[in-house]
């Protein structure tokens, strides 16, 4: 099944899944990412850093209504401004300024700002490349859930700017949902984050 806006605008939750529970939920993945990882075997890099790859691959194409279909259906993409860990108190979403704080509701209508022109910092639009490297699995408490951390370096171009280039370290969260392997929280930890940013309307 392929998306189209119409289908992003009926799917969308109401952010009623984001609470203290949450919170609380992302302050022990913060604990977690600390934690030394192990190389990926041969089936972990099949499904999950081939994961992270299409959506890079989606991404970059601005396929961005199947870029959608990879999240669960209370998902997250958070970018904080604090700049790494082990500080983790700083990165705190509950008490601390974010740069990105994107439930499924929020997601869908940065899609629909991209496709509309609502968005005007993206007008141009811009081009991004996205590697990630560096796979590891994290041990995490949670049942069900796998903790992945990469390193990444995205650079993106729109016509008439100069070229920008952020990396850092992202962690993705999946989840199995109806048989299917989802990206339930995506947290992306810039090695910068603390500086002031110039337009970073497109996706990381």
């Amino acid at each position: 099944m392929n998306y189209c806006l119409d289908d992003i605008l009926k799917d969308c939750l109401d952010s009623t899944y984001i609470d203290n529970a949450y919170y609380s939920r992302l302050r022990q993945d913060m604990d977690e990412w600390e934690g030394q990882g192990k190389l990926l075997d041969e089936r972990e890099r099949q499904q999950f850093e081939a994961l992270i790859v299409q959506e890079n691959w989606l991404l970059d194409r601005r396929q961005f209504e199947q870029w959608y279909q990879l999240y669960s259906r209370e998902c997250l993409y958070w970018v904080p401004a604090a700049n790494h860990l082990p500080d983790s108190a700083r990165s705190d979403a509950q008490t601390n300024v974010t740069i990105a704080f994107d439930d499924r509701r929020r997601m869908g209508d940065r899609i629909v700002w991209l496709r509309t022109g609502v968005a005007y910092s993206q007008l141009p639009v811009s081009a991004t490349s996205h590697v990630s490297t560096n796979f590891v699995r994290i041990p995490t408490e949670v049942a069900g859930e796998t903790k992945i951390r990469s390193q990444f370096i995205v650079h993106e171009r729109r016509p008439g700017h100069d070229t920008q280039v952020f990396s850092g370290w992202m962690g993705h969260v999946f989840i199995e949902q109806d048989g299917v392997l989802k990206i339930d929280r995506k947290l992306v930890c810039l090695v910068d984050a603390e500086r002031a940013h110039h337009n970073l309307t497109f996706l990381l």
